[in-house]
């Protein structure tokens, strides 16, 4: 089982640290560049091809579709619009959680806003005709939100598209959400998706260029919570992996599980970092909060206030993974690399 599986008997612990959030319902207004509607539904027989293997087949391309909250979000910024999202999407106080990107939360319907918070009955209400959500393991079963018991329910209602996030690069999810997006109507070469791209690539190089000349920094990556620390182990991440590729030394956690090292917090300094990047998800712990820990307050990195935030769940277009990478590199360029000397 996936570690960002989840089950509706998991603690909520178990759901903070990753695991697939419950599916919902979308529709799907295929629009090109600006608020300019592209061609109209097309009709004829609709196919695409997951991660998985699997076939999701239409009598036509779909009209109605179910996302996760970042899987909507990767599709929004293509014209791809959802009227239901499913997953975190506002935070207690209303404001809106990191992978809701740039859609209008007023403008689709919440299934749920947790990852155990999804309502069969609002999806039914829908009448969707795909589910897209994220791939997160080698099983089929291995999606954010759609569980063993909760995927079959879903797959009654509507086919599923799962896209991997799981030991792929970030480039290549991103990729994947593009496919997707234009297969259902969007638009890949608006103005503005053109000028994101060129941005990612710039941002990108210089992120690179940035880890030469930092030859050195060593990188930390983790979440935590009032229990422990959970060390990310890069090559499950797809933005982390994307980073190392570019260069950055990103240290990775022990263990035979996928995704994280868990320690507690007396084992905070088991690895030496120049630079630590915490989860900054709203149900993470803020690292204000981390200062409660002896141990935290002793990392050389926190007493040289070398910190930087990071989501566990990467944005995958180049409209949203673009600041992403240029916020990173401007941490890089001003870290000292010799922290842990």
């Amino acid at each position: 089982m996936s570690v960002f599986q989840g089950a509706a008997g998991l603690s909520r612990r178990g759901f903070l640290i990753g695991a697939g959030g419950l599916a919902a319902t979308a529709v799907l207004t295929a629009c090109g560049s600006g608020d300019k509607p592209a061609a109209g539904a097309a009709t004829g027989p609709w196919e695409f091809t997951d991660d998985r293997g699997q076939k999701a087949s239409r009598d036509q391309r779909p009209a109605r579709v179910v996302a996760y909250a970042s899987s909507a979000a990767a599709l929004w910024d293509y014209g791809v619009r959802p009227a239901g999202v499913f997953g975190p999407q506002k935070t207690a106080d209303g404001g809106k959680e990191i992978q809701a990107g740039n859609i209008d939360l007023n403008a689709v319907t919440s299934i749920g806003n947790a990852w155990d918070d999804f309502s069969m009955e609002k999806f039914a209400a829908l009448k969707p005709d795909l589910v897209v959500t994220g791939l997160t393991g080698t099983k089929p079963t291995d999606m954010w939100v759609l569980t063993d018991d909760l995927g079959p329910k879903v797959q009654q209602v509507a086919p599923i598209v799962a896209l991997s996030e799981y030991k792929v690069t970030l480039p290549k999810v991103i990729e994947r959400y593009a496919q997707l997006a234009v297969a259902l109507g969007g638009d890949a070469d608006s103005a503005i998706m053109k000028q994101a791209k060129a941005d990612f690539d710039k941002a990108s190089e210089d992120l690179r260029a940035a880890a030469k000349e930092k030859a050195g920094l060593k990188v930390l990556v983790l979440y935590g919570d009032k229990d422990g620390l959970y060390i990310a182990k890069p090559d499950f991440f797809a933005d982390l992996a994307y980073y190392r590729e570019l260069g950055l030394d990103i240290v990775s956690g022990g263990g035979s599980e996928d995704y994280w090292e868990q320690l507690s917090w007396e084992q905070a300094g088991k690895y030496p970092a120049d630079l630590i990047l915490t989860d900054s998800r709203s149900y993470a712990l803020p690292r204000a909060q981390m200062t409660q820990f002896p141990t935290w307050n002793q990392l050389p990195a926190v007493k040289a206030n070398q910190l930087g935030d990071w989501s566990a769940e990467p944005r995958f277009n180049h409209l949203l993974a673009t600041p992403v990478i240029q916020k990173l590199t401007a941490l890089v360029k001003g870290a000292r690399t010799d922290i842990t000397a």
